[in-house]
């Protein structure tokens, strides 16, 4: 790996180096000395360096994040790690929002810390731009209209064999399943079979396969196949075994590692709502992770296009997770796409404390502190994410970020 190091003490430099050296044997390091060198120029061939390591303040009166922000505008940037003397939260959030891949305070920084730091980094770069060759390559199956008799596991899809079943929800059950042709493992999702006989259920469960094909990005899942078994609607989706985001917060994620889903969430959401979509359902369960660590959205089951006037969808309004509904989506009022926004913030508070926005016994008393409650305060060492909270869950529509590219831009610029 070939590392940048542009730090004003030469210590520091020094002590990468010799830290790489025994943690990382493979690795490259150039040193870069900000007071003598200056900011590298235009033009500075970025394609030497697979990383950049970033002082935050790489000279007297310098700001390394305005740096960093100058070098994404020129051009194309490696994975940026910031470092610094000082700072807390609210320098976490700036990195982000200037780019940078992580934020490590250089008193907490130890030799094995660095090392993954650096090799995560790298990892989530080659992630992104691989998951965008996959979306683009990949080609989805015409929908399968055979009926076909159900099996051992109750489905059967002609060119995969069901391993096993893996998870059942309130209108579906979801199995592991091969694709014969190649072996690729995916998941077959299901309609219940008690509501295969309800025609809006299976109108529903079909429309997610043609909702799912227009959005066609790298943070949505990717669908496959669809067809029928008995009657019974199929979906042939993309296997996550990164697992899904309810398991993560369990564990605990760092608040630097919050505003990183923050950002993939934001992207995603863009691209649903700019393909005139509207989720409805966002919760932790539907947020899911390839191996890459690369973040999806999937389970469009309650998904609403916003030029739509079918019916269809109408039950989502109870239908949907209490946890995480929208104040107007509680109310039964139209919901837009700054409803999946509310939801995206009472998911950012739950990954950063660990616990839910709101706690109720029921639905009612839920839906209640939606509406009528007070945005709870953070703790004091994550003050510097109130505002961003303030602004996601506000009561009034109105008073949110009007669309996630307005999210996306307050935190990556």
């Amino acid at each position: 790996m070939r590392i940048l190091v542009i730090d004003s003490s030469s210590e520091f430099r020094d002590q990468v180096a010799r830290w790489l050296a025994g943690a990382m044997p493979d690795a490259d390091v150039t040193r870069w000395d900000p007071v003598a060198q200056g900011k590298p120029s235009i033009g500075f061939d970025w394609r030497r360096f697979d990383a950049l390591v970033l002082d935050d303040a790489p000279a007297p009166g310098v700001d390394g994040l305005a740096w960093l922000r100058e070098f994404r505008l020129e051009g194309r940037v490696p994975p940026a790690l910031v470092v610094s003397e000082t700072g807390g939260e609210d320098m976490a959030v700036r990195a982000v929002k200037a780019g940078a891949s992580d934020y490590l305070r250089k008193g907490d920084l130890s030799p094995i810390k660095l090392a993954m730091a650096l090799k995560e980094a790298v990892l989530e770069a080659s992630a992104a731009a691989s998951d965008r060759e996959r979306l683009r390559t990949t080609q989805s199956v015409q929908v399968n209209l055979v009926v076909q008799p159900a099996g051992e596991f109750g489905i059967v899809a002609p060119g995969y064999r069901v391993l096993r079943r893996i998870g059942e929800g309130g209108m579906s059950r979801v199995f592991l399943a091969e694709r014969e042709e190649d072996g690729l493992q995916l998941v077959l999702k299901m309609l219940d079979p008690r509501l295969a006989r309800d025609p809006a259920s299976r109108a529903r469960f079909v429309r997610e396969y043609k909702i799912i094909q227009r959005i066609q990005n790298e943070h949505v899942v990717m669908i496959f196949d669809q067809g029928f078994t008995s009657d019974t609607p199929w979906l042939a989706m993309e296997y996550f075994p990164g697992g899904d985001l309810q398991a993560r917060i369990r564990k605990g994620i760092s608040s630097m590692g919050a505003l990183k889903i923050l950002v993939q969430m934001a992207e995603a959401l863009d691209a649903v709502h700019s393909a005139g979509v509207v989720h409805r359902d966002l919760k932790p369960q539907n947020i899911m992770f390839r191996a890459s660590h690369r973040l999806a959205i999937l389970d469009f089951g309650l998904a609403r296009e916003l030029d739509a006037t079918s019916t269809l969808t109408q039950k989502g309004m109870v239908m949907a997770t209490p946890l995480y509904m929208s104040p107007e989506q509680c109310l039964g009022h139209p919901h837009d796409e700054r409803g999946d926004l509310y939801s995206t913030g009472v998911i950012l508070y739950e990954l950063l404390t660990g616990s839910h926005l709101f706690e109720g016994d029921n639905a009612p008393q839920l839906a209640y502190q939606h509406v009528h409650g007070p945005i709870p305060k953070l703790p004091k060492r994550l003050a510097g994410y109130q505002s961003l909270l303030e602004r996601l869950v506000a009561k009034r529509p109105e008073d949110r970020f009007q669309s996630a590219r307005e999210l996306f831009n307050y935190i990556a610029h």
